[in-house]
């Protein structure tokens, strides 16, 4: 098999196929025009085949080659975490000026997942001392395995926690960031877009999507220093809930923003 047959344009699933080629052989996109006529080896074409069969039957990319790229970073991803995705980069360029405004702040991560939100946040800002939190034990350990890989020698501003939201989690923070579940349960969403394969845990929330986004807002004023802010991911008809939540929190200052596709999609809060 050459590469130019595995790259066929006229073929489905051609981004996938692209993105395939590249795992399996090592080498990006415009190698692999240049050597358009170069042969696969046997095992690399009998993997290209494997690989794409699942890219078939509706898997995601990124659980197919096991890594997904968010904020310039690759994470290492299992069917145990959620796949970062590019909206949530919104809530990393919120927090890095506020990060940035303050010295060496106590940060708390709920729902860290893969630790897309922890680690980045590490990465970009060496200042600052974060706990992640994540109650799924296997989730815990892609995250602390991308830590250790992306971190290296700053792996120890992050400490990981086995908690279900707050429960376990003591001390108090200048930040509090999440990205909860929020879609609700029996949402005709939750059979498209290779979502059966992700952890429904991650995804999903009784009370139309909404009651983990309302845990967190409402217990976070227990675990923030004053001032102290709460930056949370929610869906796009979930604006007014969340600031409801937020004001009957106590939370000032509370603003929504938009993501790419100019829908409402992270909104933080001041608590003075």
């Amino acid at each position: 098999m050459i590469i130019a047959e595995a790259l066929n344009k006229s073929a489905p699933l051609l981004l996938e196929r692209r993105r395939l080629l590249e795992y399996i052989t090592q080498h990006n996109y415009a190698y692999l025009l240049a050597h358009a006529n170069d042969s696969l080896t046997d095992l690399q074409a009998s993997l290209f085949h494997q690989l794409l069969a699942r890219l078939h039957q509706g898997e995601p990319l990124a659980y197919v080659i096991g890594e997904q790229e968010f904020y310039g970073l690759t994470f290492k991803v299992t069917p145990a975490v959620l796949i970062p995705r590019a909206d949530t980069e919104l809530l990393i360029d919120l927090a890095l000026p506020v990060l940035n405004s303050l010295d060496h702040p106590r940060c708390l991560d709920l729902g860290s997942g893969s630790g897309a939100i922890a680690v980045t946040l590490c990465a970009l800002c060496p200042h600052i001392e974060m706990t992640a939190v994540d109650v799924s034990v296997e989730a815990l350990k892609v995250a602390q395995d991308n830590a250790d890989r992306l971190l290296k020698e700053r792996v120890s501003h992050l400490t990981w926690l086995h908690s279900d939201w707050y429960e376990n989690v003591t001390g108090d923070y200048e930040v509090i960031f999440s990205n909860p579940p929020y879609i609700a349960e029996g949402d005709p969403h939750l059979s498209q877009n290779g979502l059966p394969f992700e952890p429904q845990l991650a995804l999903t929330s009784p009370h139309q999507g909404t009651q983990a986004l309302e845990q967190i807002i409402t217990k976070a004023p227990r675990f923030l220093k004053r001032p102290g802010q709460l930056f949370v991911e929610h869906g796009y008809d979930q604006e007014r809930a969340v600031h409801l939540f937020m004001q009957q929190a106590g939370f000032s200052d509370i603003k929504t923003h938009y993501d790419l596709n100019r829908l409402p999609r992270v909104t933080n809060g001041i608590l003075l």
